[in-house]
């Protein structure tokens, strides 16, 4: 567990190191400025808000992906190419544990800078609407397990495949795995007549986690009440997964040659 543990901390510390913060951080200023931005072109104060919630957390969940795929794809790629990972490996450290600590590393620094967007969105509201809606960190939540799945996926492809093609595969399974029943059965089944595209998306969902359990936007958008239990379903959930594919990961890195 310390070993597991220390690789967290060092990925994460590399992680920094590489600056990625300073683009979480402009990203968190310009969600302090969006309810500013957004209230000068509103109707009034509930639309203001209900406008402003609805974007800012689009864009939160947008980032999360992003940052995802970019990290997930490329930490162990990273590490192979600058040789870091012979020293690691040269000690009693089980592969699958250095997968676990680098992933650990990587998505923590993803839920993160999710939860300072989501944070410096609710600020901006609360300086106009004088709430402050805690509501806000129930979409965080479900954005940072879906990232933290996304970073998962990508490092078990990036395990077998280069890191663009990790990353297009990670996000091939997100669209496929988030994509909805009702998109499937009325966008291409009846507007498209796609009946081959729309059975293969289904037969394809069966083999891939479903992400819209953790869309929690218009829930909280709305104001409708969440239970708590269901936090601790979708957190299980997510993890379940997660451990699926460090461990196909884990089978894979444990054959190469390194």
């Amino acid at each position: 567990m310390l070993s597991l543990l220390e690789i967290a901390r060092v990925q994460l510390l590399e992680n920094v190191r590489r600056q990625v913060h300073l683009v979480t951080l402009f990203m968190a200023a310009a969600m302090l400025m969006l309810p500013g931005y957004v209230n000068a072109f509103s109707m009034g104060l509930q639309a203001f808000a209900l406008v402003t919630k609805d974007f800012g957390l689009t864009m939160i969940s947008y980032y999360g992906i992003a940052m995802a795929l970019l990290l997930g794809s490329s930490v162990v790629p990273r590490d192979i190419e600058r040789k870091t990972i012979y020293p690691i490996l040269s000690r009693p450290l089980g592969r699958v544990t250095y997968l676990g600590g680098q992933f650990l590393g990587t998505a923590g620094l993803v839920t993160a800078s999710i939860f300072l967007l989501t944070g410096a969105l609710g600020l901006g509201l609360a300086s106009l609407s004088r709430e402050w809606d805690s509501n806000l960190f129930a979409a965080a939540w479900g954005y940072s397990l879906e990232s933290s799945l996304v970073v998962g996926i990508c490092m078990c492809f990036s395990v077998f495949a280069s890191p663009p093609l990790a990353g297009v595969l990670g996000f091939f399974v997100y669209i496929v795995g988030g994509m909805s029943n009702a998109f499937i059965q009325f966008f291409l089944r009846e507007d498209r007549g796609a009946t081959s595209t729309a059975n293969a998306v289904e037969m394809l969902q069966r083999f891939t986690p479903n992400f819209s359990i953790f869309r929690l936007k218009y829930p909280v958008v709305h104001g409708f009440y969440i239970h708590p239990q269901y936090h601790m379903a979708e957190t299980v959930y997510a993890f379940a997964w997660v451990l699926l594919f460090l461990l196909i990961a884990g089978i894979g890195f444990e054959t190469r040659d390194l």
